[in-house]
């Protein structure tokens, strides 16, 4: 326990709600129709990061990007830590890692090669998805 000057004990410091509740991973789970086939979103924000992942039927973790700004140069700087280096994936991580302003790990999993029209419609969805989770506040620690 900590002394004051005074030489009493000074109470422990306890965490306000609003600290808590940013401490904590938001976890958001969607599903939509894109492309005539349904896709799933797994969002868990994090502190200062958000870990966005887009699937279809078949689950799993082939493809993941990392997307990052940085003061050097107006675009994020992506690594591919799987997958394709210059797919679909790594432009999207970037433009939604610009978008927002945070780090974003981004992994798209999709079995069959994706269309123009299909791409245009999930980073129409995940956008509409980071929004609505980064505007929401925070729900208050239980």
């Amino acid at each position: 326990m900590a002394v004051s000057d005074a030489g009493t004990p000074c109470p422990a410091p306890t965490p306000d709600a609003a600290a808590m509740a940013v401490a904590r991973p938001r976890i958001s789970c969607s599903s939509c129709l894109c492309g005539g086939q349904v896709l799933h979103f797994h969002v868990m924000q994090l502190e200062g990061q958000i870990f966005l992942w887009i699937g279809g039927e078949r689950l799993g973790l082939d493809d993941l990007h990392v997307a990052t700004p940085t003061r050097f140069d107006a675009l994020p700087s992506v690594a591919s830590l799987r997958g394709e280096v210059d797919g679909h994936a790594s432009g999207l991580a970037q433009k939604l890692s610009r978008r927002f302003g945070r780090m974003i790990f981004f992994s798209l999993n999709l079995p069959e090669e994706v269309q123009a029209e299909t791409m245009l419609a999930l980073q129409k969805e995940s956008t509409r998805i980071l929004t609505d989770l980064l505007d929401s506040p925070a729900e208050a620690a239980e």
